[in-house]
């Protein structure tokens, strides 16, 4: 059993926007039974403050909002309970309710917001229509003899516990027509040394609406990667996308992290861009910047202190804040 408690503070100079301080909590529990593992992850929010950060800012918090009801109020939740098989020497399936971000868009440096980035960018690439916590099987793991290559690779239904208005778990085993699709992801990583590289490809077949306003569906897919180095205390990575801008608002995204780790503590530096679909002629493209600096207080207890450049170009998500915000935020978190 493991897991930890994250508090965030977070604030910014415009008068519209208000302070905000939201919290979570995350329990993992395995259970093995035989050559079998049961994983469950037990998650809760509180509820984000009205007109504060996280909600006039998208993006700005991964931490904030990922377990709520459907009146967007903070609740305690089950977001994973899923089997793990063997399915080879070095190959492992996981089948349930599961969270697919984990299988195939990952990072040595840039996919914990409880130790790392907040920006939800350099947590995850924001052309991939993840969806959220949902049924299906992953895979992951090496081929005999493949190593240093390896898979990870998702099928799930389109939609997960938070894409239905409902935030609840009954649309999970139900179809509803054209709607309802499949989540499709692989991924192929290398690694050796000091370097990674991964390479993959996503598609999710549920109708969506044209952005162009012609009133015709499409399908959302895409392709990505992540480029990794490491040298000693330093460590960079590339993060990169490509989606289909007739029917995703983010049509691309290129990001660029760096690490210094002086273990217990770090230092973060992040940069990137968000290309807005050309279907959206009254949007810009999003510049995002990130730095933090993390000092451990005591035993597994950390105090992260950072900033944050959010630069809508002439179109902010909100017309009465300003187009360029600048974010500072403390994070304190606890893992046990």
């Amino acid at each position: 059993m493991s897991g930890n408690v994250t508090v965030v503070g977070q604030a910014t100079g415009d008068d519209a926007i208000r302070k905000e301080v939201v919290s979570s909590f995350d329990l993992f529990v395995e259970v093995g039974i035989g050559q079998v593992l049961l994983h469950t992850y037990v998650e809760a929010n509180t509820t984000p403050f009205s007109g504060g950060v996280s909600g006039l800012l998208p993006g700005a918090n991964a931490d904030a909002g990922t377990a709520l009801n459907g009146r967007g109020t903070g609740r305690l939740q089950i977001s994973e309970l899923r089997l793990v098989l063997p399915a080879g020497e070095d190959l492992r399936a996981h089948v349930g309710l599961l969270d697919a971000t984990g299988f195939i868009d990952v990072s040595r440096i840039a996919n914990d917001e409880n130790l790392f980035f907040l920006s939800v960018p350099f947590v995850n690439n924001p052309t991939i229509r993840f969806p959220d916590y949902t049924l299906g099987v992953a895979l992951e793991g090496a081929f005999p003899g493949s190593v240093p290559l390896t898979l990870g690779a998702v099928v799930t239904r389109s939609r997960g516990v938070a894409d239905d208005p409902c935030a609840c778990y009954r649309p999970l085993f139900e179809l509803d027509g054209d709607s309802d699709g499949a989540f499709v992801g692989t991924a192929l990583r290398w690694e050796r040394g000091n370097e990674r590289v991964s390479l993959g490809g996503w598609i999710d077949t549920s109708e969506r609406v044209r952005l162009d306003g012609s009133g015709g569906v499409g399908t959302a897919r895409g392709l990505f990667g992540v480029l990794g180095h490491r040298t000693g205390d330093h460590s960079v990575s590339l993060r990169g996308g490509l989606g289909d801008g007739s029917v995703s608002a983010e049509q691309g995204f290129v990001g660029l992290t760096y690490l210094l780790a002086l273990s217990p503590n770090a230092l973060g530096l992040a940069f990137g861009r968000t290309f807005v679909s050309d279907a959206l002629a009254s949007a810009d493209d999003v510049d995002r910047g990130e730095a933090f600096l993390r000092r451990r207080i005591v035993g597994d207890v950390f105090v992260t202190a950072s900033v944050q450049r959010v630069a809508h170009g002439g179109s902010p998500p909100s017309p009465a804040i300003a187009s360029t915000q600048w974010i500072a935020g403390i994070r304190l978190s606890a893992q046990f």
